[in-house]
C-alpha cells in the first residue's frame, strides 16, 4: 500500500514590501507608516522555532518566527494534546468515545467546546443536505482507511474493503437527524445503538484554530500551525507585514512537495483534501478515505484534489468534505454562495477551477495543468 499525506507546502516566499517614495499620495504614505509601526512591534528571529509531534493520528508541526517562541510552542502543544484526548473516537477516555458507547442508551453530558463542535457539525450536515454527516463513524471504522484501530471487533482489525452486506449494515446507522442535542443540559444523544460520531472532518480544523489561538495568546505574531495539512497562517509572512504567505498547492498526481501553483494569503486557514492522501489498494483498485454517507463507498467523481481557504480551519475542514462530496460544479457553485471562502479544485484530467472566478492571488506553476475560467 502506498500512502501520501499533507498536501499543502508552505513556502516562505513573499512579494517585496513597497515602501513610500516621492510623489505618492498622503494616504499611501500613512499606510506605509502604519506598516512600519507594526513591523517594529514584531521581534522575529532569523531561524524559526519548529517543533513536530505525532498527535491526532498525524504529524503536527508548529513554526514560530517570534523571539521567545519556545514557551509559546510548549503551551500550544499542550492545548493540541488535550483536545486530541477530548475529540478522539478511539481514546476510551474521550467525550466522543463515551457518546458512541452510550448510543441508543442515554444522553451524555459534554464540555462546552465539544458541544459547540458537534452543533456546528450538525449545521454543516443540514446545510449540505447530508453530504457531510458526523455520524459516519460506523462506516469509517469499518473501512479503517488511515486509521489506527483499537477494538475487539474482528470487523475493525485494519484497512480493508468490506463486503457489500457489511457496508449496507453500517450505512443504515448513518443519519445526523438522529443526533439529539440539549443546549441547556449540554448533552448529546445518538438515538440508535451502533451509531458512531466521527468528528475527524471538523475537529482537526477546530484544533488547528485552537493551536493558532494559543500562539496568539502568548504574543506570537508570525507563525504556521500545520496539523497534518490543516493549516492556519498566523499574521503575515516573516518577510514583512505587507507580505502574505505564499502557499503551494500539492500536485495530486506526484510525490509530496511537488506543486501545481501558489496562492497568496495571510491570517487565514487552508485545508486540503484529496483521493491521494489516504487510501488502500485491493485487486489493483484504489479506495480512498472520503466516504459517501449515502452508499458507504469512497466518493467517485471528477475531483482529485481540493484546497479550501477560509477564516477558520474548522470551516475549511468541513467545507472540504462537503465540496468533495458534491463534486466539481455543485461544490464550487455552493462555495460561491459563501462569504470569505475560496476553493481551488483540481480534476483528474489536470484542470484547475477556482470558486467565484478570477483570483490574482493564485498562479499556476506547472505547465501540465490548465487553469479554467469559470463563467
Amino acid at each position: 500500500m502506498k500512502r501520501q499525506s499533507i498536501s499543502l507546502i508552505i513556502m516562505i516566499m513573499c512579494t517585496l514590501i513597497l515602501t513610500a517614495c516621492a510623489g505618492e499620495s498622503v494616504e499611501d504614505a500613512n499606510e506605509g507608516a502604519d506598516s512600519a509601526q507594526v513591523e517594529e512591534t514584531r521581534q522575529l528571529v532569523d531561524e524559526p522555532f519548529v517543533r513536530e509531534e505525532f498527535l491526532l493520528g498525524t504529524l503536527v508541526t508548529l513554526t514560530v518566527y517570534d523571539e521567545g517562541g519556545e514557551e509559546a510552542l510548549d503551551k500550544a502543544f499542550e492545548r493540541v494534546e488535550s483536545l486530541d484526548n477530548t475529540f478522539s473516537m478511539r481514546y476510551e477516555g474521550s467525550e466522543v468515545y463515551e457518546i458512541n458507547e452510550k448510543a441508543g442508551i442515554e444522553p451524555v453530558q459534554v464540555s462546552d467546546e465539544v458541544f459547540h463542535v458537534i452543533e456546528r457539525a450538525v449545521q454543516f450536515a443540514e446545510d449540505s443536505n447530508g453530504r457531510f454527516d458526523p455520524t459516519i463513524g460506523a462506516l469509517t471504522g469499518l473501512w479503517g482507511i488511515g486509521e489506527t484501530i483499537a477494538s475487539d471487533d474482528p470487523e475493525l482489525e485494519g484497512a480493508s474493503v468490506p463486503t457489500p452486506e457489511k457496508i449496507k449494515e453500517k450505512v443504515d446507522l448513518v443519519d445526523y437527524h438522529k443526533i439529539t442535542l440539549d443546549s441547556g443540559e449540554k448533552t448529546v444523544y445518538l438515538e440508535e445503538k451502533g451509531m458512531k460520531l466521527d468528528l475527524g472532518a471538523i475537529a482537526k480544523g477546530y484544533i488547528t484554530d485552537q493551536a493558532a489561538a494559543s500562539l496568539k495568546e502568548q504574543g506570537v505574531t508570525t507563525a504556521i500551525a500545520d496539523l497534518g495539512g490543516d493549516i492556519f497562517l498566523v499574521g503575515s509572512s516573516a518577510r514583512g507585514v505587507d507580505d502574505p504567505w505564499k502557499i503551494g498547492i500539492q500536485n495530486p498526481f506526484a510525490n509530496r512537495g511537488e506543486i501545481i501553483g501558489a496562492y497568496n494569503t495571510q491570517d487565514k486557514a487552508v485545508v486540503t483534501s484529496g483521493i491521494y492522501e489516504r487510501f488502500i489498494e485491493e485487486d489493483g483498485k484504489q479506495y480512498h478515505h472520503i466516504l459517501s454517507p449515502e452508499d458507504g463507498y469512497p466518493i467517485d467523481n471528477e475531483l482529485a484534489g481540493l484546497s479550501v481557504i477560509a477564516n477558520t480551519a474548522m470551516e475549511a475542514d468541513a467545507l472540504a468534505t462537503v465540496i468533495f462530496s458534491m463534486g466539481l460544479e455543485e461544490g464550487l457553485n455552493y462555495v460561491d454562495t459563501l462569504d470569505d471562502v475560496v476553493a481551488i479544485a483540481i480534476t483528474k484530467d489536470k484542470k484547475i477551477y477556482i470558486s467565484d472566478g478570477k483570483h490574482p492571488e493564485f498562479k499556476v506553476t506547472d505547465s501540465d495543468f490548465e487553469l479554467i475560467e469559470r463563467e
